[in-house]
C-alpha cells in the first residue's frame, strides 16, 4: 500500500494554518486516501487504520475523526454529492423545462469524463453497503430522492412551457430516468471497456424526449 505524498511544507513566511484548515486538509487527505482503498479492495476490505496510514497519518486518526467506517463512507458521499450538484448547477444555470433536462444529462457526462476514478469508487460504494449499511442505505435514498426530485421539476416546467405533452407524469419520467442511469451505471462499473456510457445516455435521451415532448417544440440531438 503506497502512501500518499505528504502535504508540502509551508515556507517560514507562509501564515500559519489554524486549527480548523490543519482538519479541513487531514479531512481531504483521509477521504482522498479512503477513495484510492475502495477502488483498489473494495468497501469491505478498507479499514479506517489503512485510511489513516495511506493519507499519511497515524493509523487512529480516521477513527478519532469519523468515528465509524460508515460515517467515513457517508461524509465521502456528501462531498462527492455537493461537487456533482455544483457542477450540475453551473451547466443548468437559469435554464428550464426541457432545456434544463438537456443540460443535466450533458452535466452527467461532462462530470462522469472528468470524475470517473471518483464516480467507479462512489458506485463501488453504494452497491456493497446498501444491504449491510443503514447509513449508507440512507444515504442512497436520500440522492436518489433528490435525482428524481430535480427531473421531476424539469419535466413540470416544461410541461408549463408546453415543450412538454400535458399527459405526462413528471415523477414517473423522474423514476424511468433514474432508473436507467443507475441501471447503466451497474453495468459500466462491471464492464467499462464494453459499456459505452456517453452515447448510450444520450440515446435514451433522445428516445425519451421524443416520447414526452410536443412534437412541434421538439428538436432532438443526436449525441
Amino acid at each position: 500500500m503506497r502512501r500518499l505524498k505528504p502535504a508540502s511544507r509551508a515556507s517560514n513566511k507562509a501564515p500559519r494554518l489554524t486549527q480548523a484548515e490543519r482538519t479541513a486538509i487531514s479531512d481531504g487527505r483521509m477521504l482522498e486516501a479512503a477513495m484510492a482503498l475502495v477502488l483498489e479492495r473494495g468497501t469491505h476490505n478498507t479499514t479506517l487504520r489503512e485510511v489513516g496510514e495511506l493519507a499519511g497519518y497515524s493509523r487512529g486518526l480516521a477513527s478519532n475523526r469519523f468515528g465509524s467506517k460508515d460515517e467515513l463512507f457517508a461524509e465521502l458521499i456528501h462531498v462527492f454529492n455537493e461537487r456533482w450538484k455544483k457542477e450540475s448547477s453551473a451547466l443548468v444555470g437559469s435554464k428550464t423545462g426541457l432545456e434544463a433536462f438537456d443540460a443535466a444529462n450533458d452535466s452527467i457526462i461532462d462530470f462522469m469524463n472528468d470524475n470517473s476514478d471518483y464516480i467507479r469508487a462512489m458506485f463501488i460504494l453504494y452497491y456493497e453497503t446498501v444491504g449491510s449499511s443503514t447509513v449508507m442505505r440512507d444515504r442512497l435514498a436520500e440522492q436518489h430522492a433528490a435525482y428524481r426530485r430535480a427531473i421531476a421539476r424539469y419535466i413540470s416546467q416544461g410541461i408549463a412551457e408546453q415543450t412538454i405533452k400535458q399527459t405526462v407524469d413528471p415523477s414517473r419520467v423522474a423514476l424511468q430516468y433514474t432508473s436507467f442511469f443507475f441501471g447503466l451505471v451497474y453495468q459500466w462499473l462491471a464492464n467499462p471497456d464494453v459499456i459505452e456510457f456517453e452515447s448510450a445516455l444520450h440515446d435514451f435521451r433522445d428516445a425519451m424526449i421524443q416520447v414526452i415532448g410536443e412534437p412541434d417544440r421538439v428538436v432532438s440531438r443526436i449525441a
